[in-house]
């Protein structure tokens, strides 16, 4: 094939009419290096088919997580040899208060409430703001189950909204619909750590006098025109678990402006104690951090927003060399949003482009190469079991009408998570995003490989 030729291909038949080293060819023709010049053997037989895999046995796409270094180490075992191992004073010199501090200002936010998980975040936040037995909250389908169980822990319901084809976020359009006279708060999840359509939820809220609680809990950096996601509704929550961008292994916090709803959420994690001293008396608990959680995320944080810059830069690559192919692509954002956070970077599957393989066998195939994707969604919480658990709890039945949660199962229906789940949700890690350009081409030449066999693969 002439290099006239190759320069005229059109997108529709870039696959069809090219090797993967044509393909290399044409990519760099567009300034990008070539997808295959590490590549040498067996390019035309997939790895499921016995040919040699993309990525050797073994290696590591992107970075191995989480990262942290000797410095982080000392900050730990100074916790540890302080002797200090419970906080609970509230007061400057005491770990958790500093870090408490630290995060309010990076977020643009005026309080942080540290706690011992996201799960309890998201449970401290509803606890602010009085949720409980009787009332509805409004949140979506597709979430880790934390969102849900902290609703159906304070004996509320939890009402779960479809979810947007293009974006895998809750379908903003689909809300209204399913507000009543008990319904108390909305919790979008901008999950993965890309954000929901945050202006439609804040007029939606605002026209019916609602609460907005973002579970921002995979989102860390994350932006709404120009605001940290978490600062947008009325509190924000967050997860620093392990897998998290920013993470101490467990651990969350609870950010907001409104100072009575702040310090009865700190309240809250600290058996009810009023944190500014002013005499109030708080329902409470015990959510604290403690001061080790404390220690590594004062590490963890040094590092945030260089890693996700470095993230923005390999998931633009990756969108450009994407760009090139049809059949996988990333999911949309909504014009408001104007940074991404990652957790897990969510794509579409189109298998027309691949001869009809389903999602399942092309996962398959791209995990053969050395390229795991994930399902695309996190859940379909609406079809989870545990809704029944709590459904036929003694305390569920006394406080709920056999009629009113059987309207809930009537409702309860979520047809377009299913479709994503099922056929067209794709995802990757966020610590894939901090490998190199080379990382990001081995994706695209993954993919490539399999649609130009897909019929072989059938």
């Amino acid at each position: 094939m002439t290099m006239k030729k190759i320069i005229s291909l059109t997108r529709r038949s870039f696959v069809k009419e090219t090797s993967l080293g044509a393909a290399g060819a044409v990519l760099t023709l567009n300034g990008i290096t070539p997808l295959c010049a590490n590549y040498m053997q067996d390019s035309n037989k997939p790895a499921l088919l016995g040919g040699s895999p993309v990525r050797p046995k073994g290696s590591v796409l992107g970075a191995s997580w989480p990262i942290y270094d000797d410095s982080d180490v000392k900050m730990y075992l100074d916790a540890y040899e302080s002797n200090i191992w419970s906080e609970f004073s509230h007061i400057e010199k005491e770990r958790v208060f500093q870090i408490e501090k630290k995060y309010a200002e990076y977020m643009g936010s005026d309080y942080c409430v540290a706690t011992s998980s996201g799960t309890a975040a998201l449970e401290t936040a509803q606890r602010a703001i009085d949720i409980g037995p009787g009332d509805e909250v409004i949140t979506q389908t597709n979430t880790f189950i934390a969102t849900a169980l902290s609703t159906f822990n304070l004996f509320a319901i939890p009402v779960f909204i479809d979810s947007d084809p293009e974006t895998f976020m809750i379908n903003a359009d689909l809300i209204e619909e399913r507000i009543n006279e008990n319904t108390r708060a909305i919790i979008p999840v901008h999950i993965g750590g890309a954000a929901a359509d945050m202006d439609k939820i804040m007029a939606i809220a605002k026209k019916h006098n609602l609460v907005v609680i973002e579970d921002a809990c995979q989102a860390h950096l994350g932006e709404w025109r120009k605001k940290k996601l978490g600062t947008v509704g009325d509190m924000g929550c967050f997860s620093f678990q392990a897998g998290k961008s920013l993470c101490c292994g467990e651990g969350g916090a609870v950010i907001g402006n409104d100072e009575y709803l702040m310090a009865r959420a700190k309240g809250y994690t600290h058996i009810g104690n009023d944190p500014r001293r002013k005499g109030r008396v708080f329902p409470g608990s015990n959510f604290r951090m403690t001061p080790f959680q404390a220690a590594i995320l004062s590490g963890q944080i040094r590092r945030l927003e260089e890693q996700s810059t470095l993230r923005d830069e390999n998931a633009a690559y990756l969108e450009k060399l994407l760009g090139e192919i049809k059949g996988v692509r990333a999911t949309k954002k909504y014009p408001g949003q104007t940074r991404r956070g990652y957790y897990i970077y969510g794509m579409i599957y189109e298998k027309e482009h691949f001869n009809g393989l389903p999602k399942s066998k092309f996962r398959e195939a791209i995990r053969a190469e050395g390229i795991s994707f994930g399902n695309g969604i996190d859940s379909s919480l609406h079809r989870n079991p545990f809704i029944e658990t709590y459904f036929n709890l003694r305390a569920f039945q006394k406080i709920y009408s056999k009629e009113r949660l059987d309207k809930f199962r009537r409702e309860n229906l979520c047809p377009v998570n299913e479709m994503i789940e099922r056929e067209t949700g794709l995802s990757l890690g966020q610590k894939v995003f901090l490998g190199s350009k080379k990382d990001m081409e081995d994706i695209v030449t993954a993919i490539v490989k399999i649609q130009k066999n897909s019929s072989a693969l059938l």
